[in-house]
Formats: structure tokens, sequence, C-alpha cells
């Protein structure tokens, strides 16, 4: 790919101008690696996949009886007071032998792969009674599609996929061990208290472990039942397998007091939540444990194993999946509670993750994954909550106003304000020479060496970067132009605030133009649901948006590069309702004007935010520094952060200091990035005044014994950019 579709801007996310390579998707090699540039990510295709193959659908729709019917993302459940109960994983019906299942009236749960759409209204739940069978109905639309990685298409070694484990032996099978270390590895700090800590590689053994055991139960339930063929068998041999089936039949009756039970499902899943596995690992790893134990038949569903569901299902972004439960719970008739609706949210905002990493800029608004807009899935949630007696208070709907920001920034909000580069160092004589690498098929501007970098020690170059067995050293190039002008406020000011819109003529307020519903749908369907808020929706009692809603949407501005709509919120919505705008409301469009680079109105908005006594904090300084660094002034950041912390007293994330030394270093102004470090020093020498607040105390403790912003570590940056930073530059 290009280097001019690789370009980095400046992430309030990450803090760092290059990012932190990974193991698995870097190879870039060298004892330091502040960035990940060498071999740079693709820039995806848009779309929200969290899960890349559980959720499509490989073959064509198949009937299902009318015993059970089909549930979204791949799922079925089933209430039965009789002795049958839908095993299905290839979409046909099995019905379990009478022996092996209770007579009482439960619920259990059981899967089967999903083949096709489902048409039925997802809030069309039927009447059935207790004796008939119940089920969630979700139409198939109802959660985002997911899109196909290639990355994701191998199997991670922290994913748990029951199809790819090892079945255990008789002999190895322990269900009261393995119980106990599920109960275990649930509990917090696994039961060691306050004094222990968080052992995530202990979670996922006694996981995979439950994992193993549940497997080789499967097998045996399969083998207690045989098929037809087993059936044409002579019945001395039948007579043979009788004593080992009972064996078999005996042992899974007593695994439904131990590893199948309610209680030991729903630690299990508290415990793979605990795994700290990344969103698209648990979301696959929660659908393989769901379907493994669904596949046996014999858990029944109660109220805490399906808001345990709820939850790990939330955690891990499945969307469709929660709404489903959700219904379920109030077929149910389970009592409502706060937490069930949190998680249903929390499954939006899983669910777009993946978005904000790996948007793609480049495609029109509505050519983005249908998860920008999370108005269908909010709807669905707010009809859960009517049906069930919930009410609806402020709190829960800023929560929901927030998920039209999970998803990040479009490309208009965003631009690319400079490139990476390397320059390949040949090993001789002169290793100042710079070869211009043509098979790496990336655009590298070729940079003839000089004698001043003839004297690159041995020790400087061995901590630089490897490249194709080479060393190579990292540079940034800025860009010459600007963004558009219709992007920058100040541009728009001097023409009266009026702009041509792309491909179009005619002369156009830049405010009118954001409030535009083809200006961006997702910001648009932002403000029609805070608006039907205040008017009760999906039978709610209509509620007041306050300062965290409105900033809120100010954010969702800013996201979509509607800078104009946020400042109309900031200085006339909010003063016409009587709100005063706070640090956040700043900050927020502070963030946004620094993406494109507008340093000069940053420092208007700074001089409004100061001269209405608006408190700074160090996201402000953050802002500050992004905007300064995009727009190519090194400089001025350096100067800035030194007159912020004389004047204010306020340090920015440490991570400020870091990516200013980066800046300066990939750019060749050494100067510079020692100016950076010598301020560095003085947090070292500071002393703290009796006038100094305990806040202001406790970050100048903590700035002075990061090992970030350590000596040694200040050298390894330097030495990484081919550069030295001597004993004689520290005082």
């Amino acid at each position: 790919m290009p280097v001019t579709k690789m370009m980095h801007h400046v992430s309030c996310k990450s803090n760092r101008a290059f990012p932190l390579p990974s193991s698995s998707s870097s190879s870039l090699k060298g004892p330091l690696q502040p960035f990940s540039l060498f071999k740079p990510k693709s820039i995806g295709q848009g779309g929200s996949s969290l899960n890349t193959t559980s959720f499509r659908y490989l073959h064509r729709r198949r009937q299902i009886p009318q015993l059970c019917r089909m549930v979204d993302d791949n799922v079925m459940i089933n209430v039965s007071n009789n002795s049958n109960v839908i095993n299905s994983s290839s979409c046909t019906s099995h019905i379990l032998k009478k022996n092996t299942l209770p007579t009482k009236s439960q619920l259990y749960f059981s899967t089967t792969i999903c083949h096709g759409h489902d048409h039925d209204n997802m809030n069309a739940l039927a009447n059935h009674s207790t004796s008939e069978t119940l089920s969630t109905i979700t139409d198939n639309d109802n959660y985002p599609k997911r899109t196909t990685n290639s990355k994701t298409n191998h199997q991670d070694k922290n994913e748990i996929s029951p199809e790819n484990l090892i079945l255990i032996h008789p002999e190895t099978y322990d269900p009261i061990k393995t119980q106990q270390n599920i109960l275990k590895a649930a509990q917090w700090n696994q039961g060691t208290g306050s004094q222990g800590k968080w052992n995530p590689k202990f979670c996922h053994e006694a996981v995979t472990a439950y994992i193993h055991h549940l497997q080789y139960l499967l097998s045996l339930k399969n083998n207690v039942h045989p098929s037809e063929k087993d059936g044409d068998q002579e019945q001395d041999q039948k007579h043979n397998q009788q004593q080992d089936l009972d064996d078999s039949l005996l042992l899974i009756q007593r695994a439904k007091q131990t590893l199948l039970s309610s209680h030991t499902a729903e630690r299990a899943l508290k415990a793979m939540i605990k795994m700290n596995l990344d969103t698209h690992h648990l979301s696959k790893s929660v659908r393989n444990l769901e379907r493994l134990i669904g596949n046996i038949a014999m858990t029944p569903l109660t109220d805490r194993l399906s808001l345990r569901l709820l939850e790990a299902n939330g955690k891990a972004g499945n969307i469709g999946r929660t709404i489903s439960l959700l219904n379920l719970r109030k077929v149910k008739g389970y009592k409502p509670i706060p937490k069930e609706f949190q998680y249903a949210i929390q499954s939006i905002v899983s669910a777009g993750l993946y978005l904000r990493k790996n948007r793609n800029v480049f495609l029109r608004e509505d050519q983005q994954p249908e998860i920008d807009n999370p108005t269908r899935w909010l709807d669905a949630i707010l009809v859960n909550m009517s049906d069930r007696g919930v009410e609806l208070d402020t709190k829960m709907a800023n929560q929901m106003l927030d998920c039209y920001c999970s998803t990040g920034r479009s490309g208009k909000a965003l631009h690319f304000f400079y490139k990476i580069s390397r320059e390949y160092v040949e090993d001789g004589k002169n290793d100042s020479v710079v070869v211009d690498d043509r098979d790496a098929k990336e655009d590298f501007v070729v940079v003839q060496g000089n004698e001043e970098n003839n004297g690159t020690s041995q020790n400087i170059k061995s901590q630089m970067p490897v490249f194709e067995n080479r060393k190579a050293k990292v540079r940034m190039k800025m860009r010459q132009h600007m963004p558009p002008y219709y992007k920058l406020p100040s541009e728009i000011k001097l023409n009266g605030d009026l702009v041509k819109r792309p491909n179009r003529e005619e002369l156009i307020s830049r405010l009118k133009w954001e409030k535009e519903k083809d200006f961006s749908l997702s910001l648009t369907a932002a403000f029609a649901f805070a608006d039907s808020l205040t008017h009760g929706a999906c039978g709610h009692r209509p509620i007041q948006l306050d300062l965290t809603s409105w900033n809120i949407l100010i954010k969702a501005c800013c996201y979509r590069g509607a800078l104009w709509r946020a400042m109309e919120i900031l200085n006339d919505i909010l003063p016409n309702n009587g709100i005063r705008p706070d640090t956040f409301s700043y900050n927020t469009i502070l963030a946004g004007l620094a993406r494109v680079g507008d340093k000069d109105f940053m420092r208007d908005m700074f001089t409004t935010m100061t001269n209405a006594n608006i408190a700074l904090d160090k996201y402000t300084i953050q802002a500050l520094v992004d905007g300064y660094l995009n727009a190519g002034d090194i400089s001025g950041a350096v100067t800035l952060v030194q007159d912020m912390f004389n004047q204010h007293h306020i340090l920015p994330p440490y991570t400020t200091h870091l990516k200013i030394i980066e800046f300066a270093l990939g750019n060749e102004l050494l100067y510079e990035a020692k100016r950076q470090v010598y301020f560095i020093q003085q947090l070292w020498k500071y002393t703290p005044k009796p006038s100094d607040s305990k806040e202001f105390q406790r970050i100048m403790y903590l700035t002075q014994r990061n090992p970030k912003l350590s000596k040694s570590s200040l050298q390894r940056l330097f030495a990484y950019f081919g550069e030295e930073l001597t004993d004689q530059d520290f005082f």
C-alpha cells in the first residue's frame, strides 16, 4: 500500500504519535520500539467486526419445527415441561430419549447454527403457556454485520474454541477439581483478597479445563443416544455396550450437579470475563461456550445465569444476543434491574471498538457500517424497559446518547498531516548513506548522508530498528498543504461563515451545511434521538437534557467534523438553557480543532476559556499540544508546555512529553528534542511549595518517578532515532 494512505495523525486516544507495536502484527525488531511504522496496518474497509466467522451465514435457510424458534446470533432457547428438547447443531431436530432428561418443567438453552434470515419482529414474542416451548425471537438484522478480517481467520491462542479442543480421557476426568477452579477463578483476585493480585492466566486455565470437560460430557451424551445406524447392529453387540452406556448415563446425571449446574455455568462466564481477552476474542469465546452448553442441553437457565449471559455478551459486543436475552427475561417475568440494560448498552459500545480502531475514513457516511447509527438497538432497549415498567432516567439516557460517539471519528473530523518513512543505513565505512528500498512498495524520499552523522557509535546503531536485516532511521515528513479551508473554522470566519461544498458551486453557511441530513447520518440520528428523549421516547416520560447530555452531543459533533454545530451548543444552546459549560465542553472542541490543525482558532478558544474562569486540566494542554504538532510547530509545542507549567502549574499526560520528543527527532530537530529533555529534568528537580495543591504535588511525585521519563528511557528513545543523548546533556 502506498505510504500516502498510511499517514498517521495525532491520536488523543493513544496519546502517542506512534503507537507501540504488537508482537503479532509487526515484524519490526530492535531493542526499543516506541512506534510501529515499518509494516503499517492497512486501513480496513469499515465494519464493526468483532467476530468474523461465527456471524457469517454459510448455508441457506432451512425450516425449523414448530417446537422451537430460531434466535439470531446462532442461539436457540427452549422451555419445555416434557422430555423432548430440541438440540440441533445443523438445523435438524434431534429428540433426546425420555430417560435422559428430567420430567419437571425446567428451562434449558440449546444452540443451533442460524442459516439465513429470520424476518420475525424481534419484539413479537409468542404468548405460550408454561406447557409450551418458549423462545426469544430477534431479527438477524438487529446486530451489525461483521466484516471479514484476514488477521482473525486463524485461531488465536487466547481464543477458546470448543471445536479445536482435545477431549480429555476418562482417567483425567475430574469434575470436582474443575468446578473448584472455576469457583476460585470467578472470585475477586481469585480468592486472595486485597493482598493478592489478579491472575488472568489462572482464569484462562480454569475455563479451558472446564471447556475440555464439557466437550467430554458432550461426547458421552452423543454415545448414550445411538444413531439409526447403531439400531441395525446385532443384539449381542448392543448388549456388550449396554454397561458402558449405563456408566456414561450415570456420569452425565452426576455432572448435572457439578459442571452442568446453573451456578457453575454462571461462574464460568464470570471467570471468562476475567481472562482479560480482547473484545473480538471474548465475543467468540462466549459464543462458543454457550454453544457447547446448549448442545449438552442439561443446564437450567435461571435468573442469575441469564443476567451473567447478558453481562458476558454485552462486554463481548454481541448486540443481537443481548437484545434476545432482554426479551427472554421479559417473557420469563424476571425482575428487571438497571444493570441488565446497562449491559445491553455496553454491547453497542463494545461492538463499536473495531470501528474506532479500523474505520475506513475514505468511505462516505452512507457507506459506513450500520453500527455507526445504533438507533434501532437503543429503541429496542427502550421498548423492553417500558414493557417491564423500568423508568428511564437522565443517567441511562446519557449512556445511550454516548453510543453515537462509540465508533470514533469520521473522515470529516480528521486530516493526515505527515507520513512516516524509513531511511536504510548500510553497514560499511560510511554508515550515513541512505538507501531507497523500492521493494517495500512505499514512497520514500532519498536523503543523502552528511558528514555530521558519520560518527554514529556502534552502541547507537545497535539500538536502531532493524527491517529486512538492515538498520533503518525513522523519519517524519510533514505534508506541505493544510486541510481544506471548509474544515478550518479560522478560515471560514474570514469568509463570512460561508463555504462552498465539494462538487457544488453555491455558497452556504457552514452551520447550515452541518445541520443537513446528508452531512452526517449518524449525527442527524443522534440529535433526533436526543430530541425524542425530551418528548418521551417509546412510552417513557420526557426527560430534561443536562450538561452531560449536551457535552455528549458536542463530542458527537466533533467526531463527525461539525465544529460549528458544536460551538453553537457551547455559545448559544447552553446559555439559553441556563447551563454553564465546563472544562469537558471546551476540551472536546479543542481536541476537535487539534485534529484539523487549526492552531489560530485554538488560541482564541483557549483565551475564551480562561476569560470565563473555566478550570484547565491536563487534557486541555494535551489538546493544545496536539494542534501545534499537527500544524508542524514543534518549537511552539515545547514552549507551550513550559508556559502552562510556569503560569498555571498544569502538566499534560506523560505521553505528551514523549510525543513531542518523537516529533522533534522524526523531523531531525535535535535541538527541540533536547529542549524538551531539559524541561523534564527541571521537573525532576522541582521541590513542591506549601502553596501547591495536594493534587499538583501528587502529579509531580508521579512524574518525577515515572520510569518512561527516566534518563535511561530517554537515552533509548534518542538511540532509536539514531541520535545520542550523552551524560553532558543532563545536569
